[in-house]
């Protein structure tokens, strides 16, 4: 076998220098991004801090474009005669946030766009051309209910009606748009699937981590398995996410550590019956 390439062993080198980098800190709040997870497990490892499975490094170079892309799309956005993209919200000159419960709910949105004196929230998204062209065809509801879950997270949170949502081509550079109205119906279903996930009742989607939804979760190594995870209020089974934004350990005590850390119990929700 010969020695691999010069050319060859770069990219492994790149690869690999992705594999180093790790995120810093887990989320710990139930987010717009992911409300639409049909798994209320995924959701409840979010909402307590559970670290993620690290992705592979294509998929991290992936999600790298995708905030590139955004900065294309908002120039674009900006180049449209009586359009007003405001990115950042004026009063904390940060992103644009909306949160309850203290925090343990929370959403981050892409910006706000004023169209013919209306304002929307702005919503991006890049795609490839077969993605693209399901939403081109059939609507983002259908097309990609897991974001058609996230505006219906941001309008609830923001208390607004409508919102902006435009894609990105990636193989060929066109764009596609839709107007999305909120729609209370679908709302209620998700705040439902919260409510549940805040109250400690989550349950796995599927019964073995080979299910296909398993496959492709972040979340797949500290829901199937007994990975070492923070001794803490928020990852131990007894505990609930208070309105101050804290977590009450109601076999303890214990808030943001564990006062008592023989009565903890990793959080460990069951498969679905």
């Amino acid at each position: 076998m010969t020695d691999q390439s010069p050319a060859l062993n770069v990219i492994t080198l790149i690869d690999n220098a992705y594999d180093l980098e790790t995120e810093s800190k887990s989320r710990k709040y139930i987010g717009a991004s992911g409300v639409g997870n049909p798994c209320d497990a995924n959701l409840a490892f979010s909402l307590r801090g559970f670290p993620n499975t690290e992705p592979p490094a294509f998929l991290k170079r992936i999600f790298a474009m995708g905030h590139m892309i955004e900065e294309v799309v908002v120039a674009d956005l900006k180049k449209v005669k009586g359009a007003v993209v405001i990115e950042n919200d004026p009063e904390t000159g940060e992103q644009w946030s909306y949160q309850e419960l203290g925090g343990h709910i929370s959403s981050h949105t892409d910006g706000m766009i004023e169209l013919d004196g209306k304002t929307y929230i702005l919503e991006i998204k890049s795609m490839n051309n077969t993605s693209f062209q399901k939403f081109l065809n059939k609507g983002v509801k259908i097309s990609h209910h897991s974001y058609y879950c996230q505006l219906m997270m941001y309008m609830a949170l923001a208390d607004m009606k409508e919102a902006f949502f435009i894609a990105y081509n990636k193989d060929k550079s066109r764009y596609h748009a839709e107007i999305v109205e909120f729609d209370q119906l679908e709302w209620s279903y998700l705040k439902h699937r919260i409510v549940t996930v805040l109250e400690g009742n989550a349950a796995k989607i599927s019964v073995d981590i080979t299910d296909w939804r398993c496959r492709g979760c972040f979340k797949r190594d500290v829901c199937w398995s007994d990975m070492a995870v923070p001794v803490e209020a928020s990852s131990c089974q007894f505990s609930k996410p208070v309105k101050d934004g804290t977590w009450l350990c109601d076999n303890c005590g214990g808030t943001e550590g564990c006062n008592d850390p023989e009565k903890y119990m990793r959080y460990h929700p069951q498969p679905r019956e």
